[in-house]
Order: structure tokens, then sequence, then C-alpha cells
């Protein structure tokens, strides 16, 4: 399947490391299940890694915001 960002590249089932940066600051999600596009970085992600995803960003806001 090619990108639907960016149509530059078929997509590679992988395990990455995806970084998150928050008001200048940056944090990395590990291990995100995913398939990534090598030309552009793009990561399609399904319902349980999304929510893996979401909750760990959620939890850096808030501890960046002092919450």
């Amino acid at each position: 399947m090619k990108c639907p960002v960016c149509g530059s590249a078929d997509l590679a089932r992988e395990k990455r490391d995806m970084p998150f940066t928050y008001r200048e600051q940056t944090t990395v999600v590990i291990e995100v299940d995913a398939d990534w596009c090598n030309a552009c970085g793009e990561a399609l992600i399904g319902p349980e890694q999304s929510d893996r995803v979401t909750t760990a960003m959620k939890r850096f806001r808030q501890q960046v915001d002092g919450g």
C-alpha cells in the first residue's frame, strides 16, 4: 500500500519510536507498531496502538503543565 499522505513509498510494518513535542519539550513513545512511510515518516496506527500513543501523549502534556 502506498502512503496516503505523500504517495511516494510503500508502507512498512515496523515498530519504531515516535517522538512527541509539546511546549518545546520532547518525549518518545517507544516501539509504536504501525505501518510507516520511509519517505515522509507518516505512521498509520491501529486502534490499540493509537490508544497507547494517545495516553502517553496525554500524560506527557500533564507532566509538562505540572498537573
